[in-house]
């Protein structure tokens, strides 16, 4: 499903084309279209693998200087693969298909199926490193500040904002987020109430708020991160006042991956490169190249590797 993508990461592919900018840009707007379907689907795998490849696009883009609409479509796909990726997993946790903080079984955080001990789940960092989606040291924003309590109207505004100043990056798309949601004063309408304001006028702005942000498609842990309060309490509070959030509803319709086609598909993939592999003739490698291949490889073999040690565990559980 992503060949026509891949093809475009690929920079020989790139520099053949007769105008590589007008090339990227074609690839990233296919890409937006498959990125909306494997979010439908509840694809985190395919979300994932987009997100990838995404990535490797815009940093050829800057790096060849391919033009500012190329560096700009490259820079916005991969704004909104992030997003997908971040939905898709709190999807996932949702559904009961990922895993979440409060887990029992084992660290979330580490080593995925492995650590956490229901070969059915998958953790967040199968799909991207930890900092990646918590952030970094320095306040440097993740994954999570696209996703977490975050409109599909509010994160559209701040895209088209940063777009518009040539700054894509991720830390500009959360400041401009951050930027649409501090009130300009007490009476402009978007006063959230401080998490440990018991008031009843604070209740009644907590009710308001909840009503108004489910009706614009968020789900209760996401209103919940707006308000500052768990979305278990979000959602007591929906049905003392038979406010309906219909975006759970639709969270708990999520699909669940089909780990055995994955592996199925990935075991076949391999097969196919590993021939094409002892095709190479190292001498015609494009030595400018070969670091970034090199990097990229290594960090696609150790998750293979990680995912070989699973089957073998499992075959090891089964005697």
């Amino acid at each position: 499903m992503t060949a026509e993508l891949a093809l475009a990461a690929d920079p020989a592919m790139i520099e053949r084309a007769e105008d590589p900018g007008e090339f990227v840009i074609q690839a990233c707007q296919r890409a937006r279209t498959l990125l909306r379907q494997a979010l439908d689907r509840g694809d985190i795998d395919q979300i994932a693998e987009l997100r990838s490849q995404a990535e490797a696009i815009r940093v050829y883009t800057t790096q060849k200087q391919l033009g500012t609409e190329a560096q700009r479509a490259a820079g916005e796909i991969v704004s909104r693969a992030d997003r997908g990726l971040g939905l898709a997993i709190r999807r996932g946790q949702a559904a009961g298909e990922v895993t979440k903080k409060g887990d029992h079984q084992g660290n979330q955080h580490a080593n995925g199926r492995v650590a956490n001990g229901d070969s059915s789940k998958s953790a967040p960092t199968d799909f991207a490193p930890r900092g990646e989606l918590y952030g970094g040291g320095g306040g440097k924003p993740g994954i999570y500040h696209l996703t977490d309590g975050v409109s599909e109207k509010e994160f559209e505004d701040a895209l088209a904002q940063a777009k518009a100043e040539g700054d894509l990056s991720r830390p500009n798309v959360v400041r401009k987020i951050r930027e649409r949601r501090t009130p300009a004063s007490p009476d402009d309408g978007e006063q959230v109430p401080a998490p440990a304001d018991r008031s009843s006028q604070a209740a009644a702005r907590r009710v308001e708020l909840i009503r108004r942000w489910a009706g614009e498609g968020s789900t209760s842990r996401q209103i919940a991160g707006l308000l500052g309060i768990r979305d278990d309490i979000v959602r007591r509070i929906a049905r003392e006042h038979a406010i309906s959030i219909r975006a759970d509803e639709a969270v708990g319709r999520t699909r669940r991956l089909d780990s055995n086609r994955i592996v199925r598909e990935t075991a076949n993939a391999l097969e196919a490169l590993a021939t094409g592999a002892g095709l190479v003739s190292p001498a015609e490698l494009d030595k400018a190249q070969i670091p970034c291949w090199a990097s990229s490889m290594t960090t696609s073999l150790r998750e293979l590797s990680r995912l070989a040690r699973t089957l073998k565990e499992e075959m090891t559980d089964e005697h």
